[in-house]
């Protein structure tokens, strides 16, 4: 039986990446913004103890006082999604007045403890540059119709 030293432990909360992970094609092709998201949540996944994960809540004012501009974090969102490092378990709706639903969130790479989503490991899926850039592709032409603004529409005048 092995002892272990105090050396060879990690004091404090941390968040391990595999070699595989880092090295993957779709890591490689994850823009910065997107890299910024899976701090942040890795940071509210710690904050938890690791027995959140599905349930991570970030807004994006939070994401906003992180360092990404308000009008890069859905895209942001989409592109992590698409290269599959994260998973919105809720999908949330657009905040109006004091109703405010957030959307939640599963690191796809994490295990977490008790209730907490398992890792998938979906990144894996993403074998060649080409399907990278279709998958980031896609995550730029959709989005959400009914989180969208709405148009004022032209105004009629009185007659």
């Amino acid at each position: 039986m092995s002892r272990r030293t105090k050396a060879a432990t990690i004091s404090g909360t941390f968040v391990a990446h595999t070699l595989e992970m880092r090295t993957s094609i779709a890591w490689r092709h994850l823009p910065d913004d997107a890299r910024r998201i899976l701090d942040q949540l890795e940071v509210e996944h710690m904050e938890h103890g690791g027995a959140e994960n599905g349930r991570l809540v970030r807004t994006y004012t939070d994401f906003h006082k992180g360092g990404i501009r308000r009008s890069s974090i859905a895209l942001a969102i989409r592109q992590a999604v698409a290269l599959g490092f994260l998973k919105v378990t809720v999908a949330g709706t657009r905040s109006a007045g004091v109703f405010r639903a957030p959307n939640f969130y599963a690191l796809t790479y994490l295990n977490g403890r008790r209730n907490s989503h398992q890792a998938t490991d979906d990144w894996r899926r993403i074998v060649s540059d080409d399907q990278a850039h279709a998958a980031l592709q896609r995550a730029a032409e959709f989005k959400r119709p009914e989180t969208q603004a709405r148009s004022r529409g032209a105004r009629t005048k009185a007659a």
